[in-house]
């Protein structure tokens, strides 16, 4: 280990040390209204591979990283309007800094628990992870196939998040990236104690074709048993304070997102199936997490970009079905855990698929809202990794979760 990737870990460990007494601050409005502000930041230090000299094969490469640098704001009205605005860090500037970008932007109506009504920019309920808040993750970031969503990319992340499997991504993006614009109606009960549900069903504009206007339609259900998970956002871990099973579906269509030369307008459609579970074991918590997801694109093979020109990424090469499971063991403060996901793509020869291990450790300062946490990752491949003649490649990553 050299001496820039011990003063990552420790300038990590500096960091969350130093911040984590912090906490959102809460104004009131009036009598009936209050604003809270908040934010996120996940800076990290990685050491990769990279093919930095053109000649096909890795190099050793060290890089800071500033991975969730975030504002919230959210203000209250009465008991049942809220309001929530949320930017991150964008694309570097021209000139000093980062430029930041709304991905957040959203009015929410609950008159009742089971009738709830969010209508503008938010994460739409495409599986789990989807509504899985950013500042509830239990290894560094969130397994890489979540990202076959359609406003997440159609692809697959490797090096913890912060880069694209460039072999297996359709290239299919949308003017709201991550995020999309619409309504999502969410409700949430229980049958009896110990018998919990909750169901998602969201319209958003989604991604479309020249000369399309068809809408994207998403719906999620799921069933706790044991203690619930009540909001429309849910965490990977609880660090504890729950016993529970959770079993969820999801299910997001869109027609006519892109068109290909040869089959004309094609159409995405992605689910998934979910389960989660936590429960003590011994002197400390056991968390469990696995889904299988299936990502259909009509068999295209490649699309034509707004300008004419035909696209680079071959959809087939995304276009699949695989799996993930992770989980942890919190044990006082720390909390190792390890993490397998796999996606078989459908074109020929193996182009998309890969198999992703990681493995690391938390250790939470100030539980979620503050914890440092350190992770190593590789990625095995059937075919090339990143225009390489590599198949498989490795980080390392340490940073700190600051959330507040």
């Amino acid at each position: 280990m050299n001496r820039r990737v011990i003063a990552g870990v420790c300038v990590g460990v500096w960091v969350g040390l130093r911040l984590s007494s912090l906490g959102a601050a809460t104004i009131p409005i009036g009598e009936d209204a209050s604003a809270t502000v908040g934010a996120i930041l996940q800076p990290m230090f990685l050491v990769s591979e990279k093919d930095l000299d053109g000649d096909g094969t890795w190099e050793s490469y060290e890089d800071f990283v500033l991975r969730r640098a975030r504002l919230r704001l959210r203000v209250d009205y009465a008991d049942w309007v809220s309001g929530f605005i949320q930017t991150d860090v964008g694309s570097t500037a021209d000139g000093p800094g980062q430029d930041a970008r709304v991905i957040d932007a959203y009015v929410t109506l609950a008159p009742r628990k089971w009738a709830q009504l969010l209508i503008g920019e938010h994460m739409s309920p495409a599986n789990r992870q989807n509504v899985t808040a950013a500042s509830a993750l239990m290894a560094i970031d969130r397994p890489g196939i979540n990202y076959k969503t359609l406003t997440w990319g159609t692809r697959s992340m490797i090096r913890f998040s912060t880069a694209t499997f460039e072999e297996c991504d359709a290239g299919i993006r949308g003017d709201v990236d991550v995020r999309d614009t619409g309504a999502t109606l969410f409700g949430t009960g229980s049958l009896r104690d110990g018998v919990h549900w909750k169901y998602f069903l969201g319209t958003y504009d989604g991604v479309q074709a020249d000369g399309s206007d068809e809408g994207r339609y998403t719906g999620r259900v799921q069933l706790n048993l044991g203690d619930p998970e009540p909001g429309y956002f849910v965490q990977s871990t609880y660090l504890g304070t729950k016993k529970t099973l959770g079993v969820g579906a999801s299910y997001d269509t869109q027609a006519n997102v892109a068109e290909c030369p040869i089959k004309g307008e094609f159409d995405y459609s992605f689910y998934s199936m979910d389960i989660f579970g936590e429960t003590p074991a011994g002197p400390g918590s056991l968390t469990v997490e696995a889904a299988y997801m299936n990502l259909d694109l009509d068999d295209a093979r490649a699309f034509e970009l707004a300008d004419g020109t035909l696209s680079s990424a071959n959809p087939l090469q995304s276009q699949g079905d695989g799996f993930y499971v992770q989980t942890g063991y919190l044990l006082g403060d720390w909390q190792p855990w390890v993490g397998f996901e796999t996606w078989e793509a459908d074109a020929e020869e193996g182009l998309g698929d890969y198999d992703l291990v990681r493995i690391g450790v938390t250790y939470y300062i100030n539980g979620m809202q503050a914890n440092v946490k350190a992770g190593f990752e590789h990625v095995k491949s059937d075919g090339t990794i990143q225009g390489s003649s590599e198949d498989s490649l490795n980080t390392f990553a340490v940073g700190t979760y600051l959330s507040f």
